[in-house]
């Protein structure tokens, strides 16, 4: 006997899906992405088979329920048809009565993930746990790609900064100074991480250096001087909002161009500062920083 068992998706659209290879658990959006794509990338180690081995355990065990389900449900049916009742007319008659249930069918619910993601080459709709990750479709990673949503989304923080007052502000514009380091630092970690091992972007320069020494990669070449300048600025300026409360060290002296007579004052952080780096020079340096490690 054969079944045909139907996976439906969940409320959103999402169907979820398991790698082979590693075992991890994500969802894509069937209909959205392309339409020809016969294999699967795994999001997380880029394992590459076709759809049907990416099956889920739970929605196996379910298939394998239903299956069991209707082919109990069968043999059952076929058995109550030859049942009957004794004949009382005969001097020995037996009669005898079918009962029983087919067997349960496991049901089961698809999981919460943490990122939904539209992949900005091939328009899947896919989630996956953590923030980056292997298109399922096209097989692009995505670091870059959140990366730039991220800063995107520092300039609409900016934007609301605008009408606050002053001191919520002034508060606002660090915080977007430093999730804009942490959103680059992230996208270098996982851009790199095939590549280099425990390499932090949160000191640009240290990252720079060890890039050009080890894999010849020079993340400072889109950007003039003086951009790499400011840019280098701007991350001393997140290393002391996040370990002095922003108050100005004389190591935050040694390494940019401050004068010793400011040490002990806090370090003033304008909109602007924020603003050229997603905007501009983040982006040229993930730039060149994806097309250095394409090229390993």
């Amino acid at each position: 006997m054969q079944f045909s068992v139907d996976i439906k998706p969940d409320r959103e659209g999402y169907t979820g899906r398991e790698c082979p290879e590693c075992e991890k658990y994500f969802k894509i959006e069937f209909g959205t992405g392309l339409d020809d794509a016969t294999d699967c990338h795994c999001p997380y180690c880029d394992h590459v088979a076709s759809h049907d081995e990416f099956w889920t355990k739970q929605q196996i065990e379910y298939a394998q329920s239903v299956a069991m389900n209707k082919m109990t449900g069968e043999l059952l049916k076929g058995l109550k048809n030859l049942g009957r009742k004794p004949d009382r007319r005969a001097l020995i008659s037996i009669g005898f009565k079918v009962t029983g249930k087919p067997t349960r069918i496991v049901r089961y619910s698809e999981e919460q993930l943490e990122e939904k993601i539209v992949c900005d080459k091939c328009t899947l709709n896919y989630t996956i746990y953590g923030s980056f990750g292997f298109c399922p479709d096209c097989g692009i990673h995505n670091s870059r790609q959140i990366a730039q949503a991220n800063f995107d989304l520092v300039l609409r923080m900016l934007n609301l900064s605008k009408d606050a007052e002053e001191d919520i502000r002034s508060k606002m514009i660090e915080n977007c100074l430093e999730d804009a380091v942490l959103a680059f630092d992230g996208f270098g970690r996982e851009h790199c991480r095939s590549t280099i091992a425990n390499i932090s972007f949160q000191n640009i320069a240290r990252a720079r250096d060890r890039l050009a020494n080890d894999q010849n990669v020079d993340i400072s070449s889109g950007l003039s001087a003086s951009e790499w300048s400011f840019v280098e600025m701007q991350f001393q300026k997140r290393h002391l909002l996040a370990h002095t409360m922003g108050v100005i060290d004389q190591d935050y002296v040694d390494k940019t161009v401050t004068p010793s007579s400011m040490i002990g004052k806090k370090v003033h952080i304008s909109q602007d500062d924020v603003m050229r780096r997603p905007g501009s020079h983040l982006s040229a340096i993930s730039k060149t920083l994806s097309i250095g490690i394409q090229r390993i």
